[in-house]
């Protein structure tokens, strides 16, 4: 082959790759157009690093309680095809990427069921976040000020945008499925509280003493939500259940098998009485890596260890799954 002739055959060879390299940048933009014109582009870091996760089976209920450093966010899937997010971290860019990504890992198209345990900052921070992309159906809401801190007046502004249900945690509020056998009890607040309050246009000021607790039953399996529940609201909780105050909700608090431990692990939380009256078989603490409050406390520790509980901590082994089916619960640590 000649000069020319070579020099042609390599011209064509160029021509050829920057046609293709046209090609693929064309059809990357337009499918970028396209993923754009459905994903808001401030939602992209949401949708890449998402966690892999099974698709819930027939007849089952998962709970999951998801790695938001130092904060909490737990994600119920009912068997019926429902959600409920209890909590949604702290509000930081990390808890948010670890919160959203999880939710839409699980391709979740909207939260039937939010609750805002209280107006803790690493309980609600989240939550503004997660009403900006998804649809909710019925919020519960703590009865605090909406000026208590900067992470609940956003949450709270974003709620009074939304077009859903709006309800005051206390006792007498429920999520039941006779159906599918599934039943999520408040505890706490008492509601004769927050009667009183509202008529007096009172707000709870402590936010711990106020805290949602929240009781899920399903197929036998039972599991405490504590929220940031303090020992005098165990003491009341324990005090109810003795008096048979509980009775109406055909539940044994004394016959917990799952505990979603108080306030990350305190030592004010979770005692000693507390933990030997539920009988609890599995303790789940959601708390943040080489976290400043040093959450969990040893007293804590020592006190579930004492009941022979098994201790499954976020800051250890990231996201917990738990999943009940046919009367028993099997749990997973992916990250691991």
């Amino acid at each position: 082959m000649g000069y020319r002739a070579e020099k042609l055959e390599i011209e064509k060879k160029i021509a050829l790759w920057k046609r293709i390299t046209l090609i693929v940048v064309a059809v990357l933009f337009a499918g970028l157009c396209v993923f754009s014109a459905f994903v808001p582009p401030a939602s992209w870091k949401f949708y890449v690093k998402m966690p892999k996760i099974e698709k819930l089976g027939d007849g089952e209920l998962r709970m999951h309680f998801i790695d938001v450093g130092q904060g909490d966010a737990t994600l119920i899937e009912f068997p019926d095809g429902r959600v409920a997010l209890i909590d949604g971290g702290n509000g930081s860019d990390s808890a948010n990427k670890a919160l959203m990504r999880y939710i839409n890992a699980l391709k979740i198209k909207k939260i039937d069921y939010l609750i805002a345990t209280h107006a803790d900052a690493d309980h609600c921070g989240g939550l503004d976040t997660v009403l900006a992309y998804e649809k909710v159906g019925m919020a519960f809401l703590p009865l605090a000020k909406s000026s208590t801190n900067e992470e609940y007046s956003s949450f709270y502004a974003a709620m009074l945008d939304e077009e859903c249900t709006l309800r005051y945690s206390s006792r007498k509020m429920s999520i039941v499925n006779d159906e599918y056998g599934y039943k999520l009890y408040f505890l706490y607040p008492y509601a004769a509280d927050i009667d009183e309050k509202l008529k007096a246009e009172e707000f709870f000021e402590e936010q711990n003493e106020s805290s949602a607790v929240i009781w899920l039953e399903y197929q036998g399996v039972s599991a405490l939500l504590a929220g940031d529940a303090t020992t005098a609201v165990e003491e009341n909780l324990m005090r109810d259940d003795r008096l048979g105050l509980l009775s109406n909700l055909d539940m044994r608090l004394s016959e917990t098998d799952i505990l979603k431990v108080s306030h990350h692990g305190s030592k004010d939380a979770s005692s000693e009485e507390f933990l030997k009256y539920l009988h609890i078989q599995t303790a789940v603490i959601s708390c943040g890596e080489n976290n400043i409050y040093e959450h969990p406390s040893n007293e804590t520790l020592s006190r579930l260890e004492a009941v022979n509980a098994e201790i499954y901590r976020t800051d250890i082994l990231g996201n917990i799954s738990i999943t009940v089916k046919d009367g028993k619960y099997q749990i997973d640590t992916p990250n691991r």
